[in-house]
């Protein structure tokens, strides 16, 4: 593990763990989720952007990270929902930097640190969701290493957020296939390029503020 690490929440609750992922300081929405495997496909999920996601699940991190670079027969990356992670940061109770798993390429760490995401291990992860639960969703902030204390506490709602996680120009799927689909682009995830496209959709992903009067009917 690395230096220390804590989360800050803005109830005035701070629990204290140990950094796993990049040194660097970071605010957002705080938020978690039960799944119990999955987590790069949920880290590169765009509809956590902005948010600092908790798993509830005790031990993260035992099966590593797939290789980044693999990419499937649409040109989409293969193990993920999109091109990278969109969580601000994440927060687990047990990392495991020991990994085994015949699809994995590196830890999670390595990967989180690549991406300039902050991580921290060692927290009570079920105690934190009964939290946040009960009291609804709280703004956060991971100060690592005794830096962080006087980051502003920031709501990623308040911006644009389609904007930021949308394609920049339109994209086709699937060229040629019979029923014609037309996705704007939110937050799309991967996954759902794929079963358009595997049901036989010709599937043209927009950006989010695409002139949609532009398209032929």
């Amino acid at each position: 593990y690395g230096g220390p690490a804590a989360l800050v929440l803005s109830d005035g609750t701070r629990l204290e763990g140990r950094s796993f992922g990049a040194d660097v300081p970071m605010a957002g929405e705080v938020v978690f989720t039960t799944g119990m495997v999955s987590y790069p496909e949920t880290l590169t999920d765009p509809s956590y952007e902005g948010q600092i996601l908790v798993l509830t699940f005790p031990l993260i991190g035992n099966y590593g990270v797939p290789d980044r670079n693999i990419v499937d027969e649409l040109g989409l990356p293969k193990f993920f929902e999109s091109n990278r992670i969109h969580v601000s940061g994440l927060v687990v109770q047990e990392y495991s930097g020991d990994y085994a798993h015949w699809n994995a390429s590196s830890s999670l760490s390595a990967w989180l640190k690549e991406q300039g995401i902050p991580a921290i291990t060692g927290v009570d992860t079920r105690a934190l969701t009964k939290r946040i639960r009960d009291h609804g969703v709280m703004l956060g902030k991971i100060e690592v290493n005794g830096e962080g204390g006087d980051l502003a506490l920031v709501d990623p709602n308040e911006r644009n957020l389609s904007a930021e996680v949308c394609v920049r120009e339109p994209k086709i799927y699937g060229a040629g296939n019979p029923h014609k689909v037309m996705a704007v682009d939110c937050g799309i995830k991967n996954h759902m390029i794929r079963m358009f496209v595997r049901a036989g959709a010709e599937v043209k992903v927009v950006p989010w503020d695409h002139d949609l009067s532009s398209e032929r009917d």
